[in-house]
């Protein structure tokens, strides 16, 4: 009975997913590839530590086993929230 909200709900997600990972990218953030809600980043600075002082909580990812200090796990939300994700990490990687 949900199949036309379930269907925008992934297409909104795909969308969202696809921005995020360009927009990522462009700040020298790696991101691997993946289907789900989720994006596996890598980076050299510590996203966790600063992106806690502006009240963002990403999972820290080093304690899964073959990754290391510096992978992070973000959720793929609303166009909104991600825009704060994004525009907190343009000022914590200044």
């Amino acid at each position: 009975e949900c199949t036309d909200w379930l269907t925008e709900s992934v297409r909104k997600i795909s969308a969202e997913r696809r921005h995020l990972t360009e927009e990522l990218t462009h700040l020298g953030i790696r991101v691997y590839p993946g289907e789900a809600n989720y994006l596996l980043l890598y980076s050299d600075d510590d996203l966790c530590r600063k992106l806690m002082t502006r009240g963002i909580m990403v999972r820290d990812c080093s304690n899964y086993i073959g990754l290391s200090a510096g992978f992070v796990r973000i959720a793929v939300r609303t166009g909104e929230e991600n825009d704060r994700l994004l525009t907190e990490l343009k000022e914590v990687l200044k």
